[in-house]
């Protein structure tokens, strides 16, 4: 097939291109990094100050400084340690990062990863879990925070395209009965079973169990994965309403 016909211009190739000129380095990311053993506690304490003058940072966008300067005007008035963990995760997600990052990251969700958990932004817990997936310790760390990732990225990616058909998140298609055959999955699958099948029970299941088993990612994976179990908004709720209950629980 020409690359240009295909559902992304350029295939492969051009995805490829454009992830790795996101992961080009930060040039001096040491400049913003603190100690490994930096007080975690002292900068929970404290609060995000004003904003720096983005005319005072160099001017360079692929400066650790500027994106650090960025970060702290998105975290201003939040703890220090928010600020940090996100520089952290930035600088992580580009190539050759020091491994002073990759320490501080672990060792902040090693010590402060229940409040972590508890007050991050949504976006921030699956970056967190993005960069468990790339720089995790154990094997649970790297396939949960994989997972975490994928699961909540997906959800965003669905959620948002069936926006376009005015329905609320809350609440699911209409039932039908007739009319024209459904139209094929993509690539030959066969349709999930709504009202019998278990796809998104042993989904859930495996990341709880990933989460469970270790201790650094299982505040965040735990948090995560109650969001899903709580939050009526999305796909994993919406296909509740077509499962087999009995009477008593139809809703």
């Amino acid at each position: 097939m020409d690359l240009d016909q295909q559902n992304y211009p350029g295939g492969f190739f051009a995805l490829m291109r454009r992830l790795e000129t996101r992961e080009a380095p930060f040039d001096d990311p040491l400049s913003v990094l603190p100690p490994p053993d930096v007080d975690l506690n002292a900068l929970k304490a404290a609060l995000v100050s004003c904003a720096p003058d983005m005319d005072s940072m160099p001017e360079n966008r692929r400066h650790a400084l500027r994106k650090q300067a960025i970060l702290r005007a998105e975290f201003a008035g939040q703890p220090e340690i928010w600020a940090l963990h996100a520089v952290c995760i930035a600088i992580l997600r580009r190539r050759a990062a020091p491994p002073q990052a990759r320490q501080l990251f672990l060792r902040i969700w090693s010590e402060q990863g229940d409040a972590l958990a508890r007050e991050l932004p949504v976006r921030w817990m699956i970056s967190a879990a993005a960069t468990f997936a790339d720089h995790g310790e154990t094997i649970d760390q790297r396939l949960g925070g994989q997972g975490l990732m994928l699961l909540f990225d997906l959800i965003k990616l669905h959620d948002s395209e069936r926006r376009q058909s005015g329905q609320k998140n809350s609440v699911g298609f209409p039932r039908t009965r007739g009319g024209s055959k459904p139209d094929d999955l993509g690539f030959g699958l066969e349709p999930y079973s709504l009202p019998s099948g278990d796809l998104d029970k042993n989904m859930l299941a495996r990341l709880w169990r990933y989460a469970e088993n270790d201790a650094v990612l299982r505040p965040l994976g735990t948090r995560m994965l109650q969001m899903v179990m709580n939050d009526p908004r999305s796909i994993f709720a919406r296909i509740q309403r077509y499962k087999d209950r009995p009477a008593s629980d139809e809703r």
